[in-house]
């Protein structure tokens, strides 16, 4: 799979976590970069499959990703 980044966390000073990829060969996948849950917080998740994880993001990285790609999606 080819990504490209959408979006990353403008407060973030170091890295590029987090960011909101999308998958290039098809554009309906988002692939999310973050922090990974703390145990305690990862308890909390319902039915994680052992090939499934969770990462922690901010909401404003969610929604400058989500007005790139649909800003995109526009001019195609």
């Amino acid at each position: 799979m080819k990504l490209r980044k959408l979006a990353k966390d403008p407060k973030s000073n170091t890295g590029e976590c987090p960011s909101v990829y999308v998958a290039e060969d098809d554009p309906a996948v988002l692939v999310v970069q973050g922090k990974r849950l703390d145990d305690a917080t990862a308890a909390e998740l319902h039915d994680v499959l052992t090939d499934e994880t969770a990462v922690r993001i901010s909401a404003e990285t969610v929604v400058l990703a989500i007005e790139t790609y649909l800003a995109e999606r526009r001019d195609v």
